[in-house]
């Protein structure tokens, strides 16, 4: 097995990305290219091409392609070793991926088990996005905000709608909220200190190491929830041979044993889970929710057309069904999004000694109270989880710097686009004539490529078609 790394266009410095090409699978079959959201996919001698500075790590490709050659890549779960004090951030959508007979108690303990010391739940973060949100909304008119918890939907507005990048919410994701509250909390201890995210997506593997609005991620891995599940799933149906102990969350002193508080009222925030879930939350009725990819672009599309003006906030989702969907989880996404709803209905049991999100909402408040008074309420109370740079559009698609010579390219690939059949067929390797025609211009390819134009007329049958 051989991994490819992505390839780039020209003038573009290389960066991590999430989705890696098996080459030894790839049967060149061009499904993958008429599906990619930034067209950075194109085939070449039998065998698929990434284009890595177009790339954003939705995962769409690992999804569409049928022999399962392209792959998502999170860190290695010997990552813990290097830690004294091992702690988990769960994705809400990993209790999505065990059916509702488990619950949060059960799971939780599940985590325990497979080796890690605590636990803090990401929905806890998204609870204090939930907050931030409320409070922005209320004090700004630029319609529409735009959710930026989802990676794939900030990297692709920096990509195709720059336009859009005052629209996003500001604010860091759940993920990196909980992991700072995490390493806050156990920043006292003399122990190496390890904050894991148990993540079912690619974008989010790659935004920890390339950070979007903040300068360094508070998480030092992110692990697949493929890569976790089967050590949850023995210590959910442990064999007599292999039946975890019982552990303090279980045995009702989960106060005294572990260091991070357990909470209870996280509902809001797990359903996070699911499309819609932020906006059950939000409690907002001038909103959008909208989920897959292909459904985002169409949206944006009418918002920089100017169609749509009610609109006060959209909670934008790469994936299918929301994060239930994301490349690197194990449940079919729709039944993970019947058992989220399932789980948001039904408050979760509580824990033994816990206390509720409120409780830990009051901290963070406590803390603000150092910060600066010029500031407003919000950003009093949550300055530190605010992005610290501002998001660059990220012109990948610039035919040129210079623009005469952009002009003069547009011109060659109107041109050439003139020339080409226009059925956007892929036997080319590009996902269609308008990318073909950009492809020759920028010397990427060539126009005999196309096999429509390299080969001749069919014969004509003189007998069925007489002069």
């Amino acid at each position: 097995m051989s991994f490819e790394p992505a390839n780039q266009s020209p003038n573009i410095f290389q960066t991590f990305h999430s989705v890696l090409l098996d080459a030894d699978l790839c049967v060149g079959c061009t499904t993958c290219i008429k599906f990619c959201p930034t067209k950075a996919i194109r085939v070449r001698n039998g065998k698929a091409k990434i284009f890595e500075d177009r790339c954003i790590d939705c995962g769409e490709c690992i999804r569409r392609c049928p022999k399962g050659a392209k792959k998502a890549v999170s860190d290695p779960l010997f990552m813990m070793d290097a830690y004294d004090i091992k702690v988990a951030l769960p994705a809400p959508s990993l209790y999505a991926q065990f059916g509702t007979k488990y619950s949060q108690s059960d799971i939780f303990n599940a985590i325990h088990s497979a080796g890690f010391d605590e636990v803090f739940d990401v929905a806890w973060g998204a609870l204090v996005v939930t907050t931030m949100t409320r409070s922005i909304l209320a004090q700004e008119a630029l319609r529409p905000r735009i959710s930026s918890a989802c990676p794939v939907i900030v990297r692709l507005i920096q990509q195709r709608f720059p336009s859009l990048i005052p629209n996003l919410m500001p604010i860091l994701p759940p993920s990196e909220i909980a992991a700072r509250e995490a390493r806050r909390r156990l920043g006292s201890l003399s122990q190496k200190v390890g904050i894991f995210f148990l993540s079912p997506c690619t974008a989010k593997v790659t935004s920890v190491r390339t950070p979007l609005g903040y300068e360094q991620s508070a998480i030092d891995a992110v692990f697949s929830f493929g890569d976790i599940y089967a050590s949850l799933k023995r210590a959910l149906d442990p064999t007599p041979s292999s039946a975890p102990h019982i552990d303090a969350i279980s045995s009702g002193n989960a106060s005294t044993h572990h260091l991070l508080p357990i909470m209870n009222n996280l509902e809001p925030g797990m359903g996070w889970a699911r499309s819609d879930g932020e906006l059950d939350a939000l409690h907002i009725e001038n909103a959008v929710s909208v989920d897959g990819i292909s459904n985002v672009i169409e949206l944006f599309e009418a918002i920089e057309n100017g169609n749509i003006d009610s609109i006060q906030y959209i909670e934008a989702l790469a994936c299918p069904g929301g994060c239930v969907g994301g490349p690197m989880a194990v449940e079919n996404p729709h039944i993970a999004r019947s058992t989220m709803r399932q789980r948001y209905q039904h408050p979760f049991s509580a824990y033994p000694g816990s206390k509720t999100a409120q409780d830990h909402h009051r901290t963070a408040k406590e803390r603000s109270k150092s910060l600066s008074p010029e500031s407003s309420t919000a950003d009093k109370e949550y300055l530190a989880f605010k992005w610290t740079r501002p998001l660059p559009p990220n012109p990948v698609l610039v035919l040129d710097t210079d623009l005469s010579k952009a002009l003069q390219m547009a011109e060659k690939i109107e041109q050439i686009r003139n020339r080409l059949p226009g059925i956007d067929c892929g036997a080319c390797g590009a996902p269609d004539c308008d990318a073909f025609a950009e492809d020759i211009v920028r010397g990427l390819s060539s126009i005999e490529d196309c096999r429509l134009l390299a080969s001749p007329p069919p014969a004509r049958n003189e007998e069925e078609n007489p002069k």
